[in-house]
């Protein structure tokens, strides 16, 4: 498995980030939510990437400040907002560059918390308590590993009527089995239904799932774990938000979202 980091710096990886420009439904419901309270908030919005969600929540800031630890994120992002806005380049893990209770909000967005071990994302769960201050709030994203499709990700999949004869059905099924079958090899398990629920046993664990070309390992994890890691790191009022928007109480009305947003408050 290559390093997150070097991915996320490479060229291709980092100009794609750089042209993305709009903000998921969560991330829109989170915003209108805290709308009234963000004139007065300072901002941190960490994993910004090349700078995707700048342009939505910077402006109704008191305060707003984009960090990455990538550095070819945070060069894109002051190219893109040279005078605006500060970009710094900050691991999540260690942000010894920001002093306690230096922010009123935290947005860590796009799962960016899912690409690091189980004991790092405890260290980045205190982290972010330590820089947010008392009363402020924390929204990010996170692969949920109760979503009711996920064994699909691991089927073969059927193709396109467009692609279904000949050659290119061939071709099709070949690719798809190549890919199923490094999948395989990456996860150390042929049959991924039965290591699916297994990590639900344990509520959380990490999976290739073909992201970035099966290249990193990612961070599932279940509301009920997720709900008891950010108790644990002093975080108060969880909400959770399904991938279209919604808002709930109930963690079993997201088995249908593949990522799952949360925002909760320091406590």
């Amino acid at each position: 498995m290559l390093d997150h980091k070097i991915l996320y710096n490479s060229i291709e990886i980092s100009a794609d980030y750089g042209r993305r420009d709009y903000i998921e439904a969560p991330e829109q419901a989170i915003l209108e939510k805290l709308s009234g309270w963000l004139p007065a908030a300072r901002m941190l919005d960490m994993g910004v990437g090349g700078g995707r969600t700048t342009k939505y929540f910077a402006p109704l800031a008191k305060q707003y400040v984009g960090a990455d630890y990538a550095s070819s994120m945070i060069d894109i992002c002051r190219v893109k907002y040279p005078k605006d806005y500060a970009f710094v380049e900050c691991d999540v893990r260690d942000m010894a560059c920001f002093q306690p209770e230096s922010f009123d909000f935290v947005l860590f967005s796009y799962n960016g918390l899912d690409s690091f071990s189980h004991q790092d994302r405890l260290c980045a769960l205190r982290e972010i308590g330590r820089v947010l201050s008392p009363g402020g709030y924390f929204a990010f994203s996170s692969h949920n590993l109760n979503w009711s499709r996920l064994p699909d990700l691991f089927r073969l999949k059927g193709p396109k009527p467009s692609e279904a004869g000949g050659l290119a059905g061939i071709h099709y099924y070949m690719r798809q089995g190549l890919k199923n079958m490094r999948l395989s090899m990456l996860n150390k398990s042929l049959f991924m239904g039965s290591l699916i629920e297994k990590l639900k046993q344990d509520e959380r664990g990490t999976l290739y799932d073909d992201s970035l070309n099966g290249k990193v390992c990612l961070y599932y994890i279940t509301c009920r774990e997720q709900a008891r890691q950010l108790a644990q790191s002093g975080f108060t009022d969880l909400s959770f938000f399904g991938k279209n928007g919604k808002e709930t109480s109930c963690p079993g009305a997201l088995d249908r979202s593949p990522w799952i947003y949360y925002l909760c408050r320091k406590g």
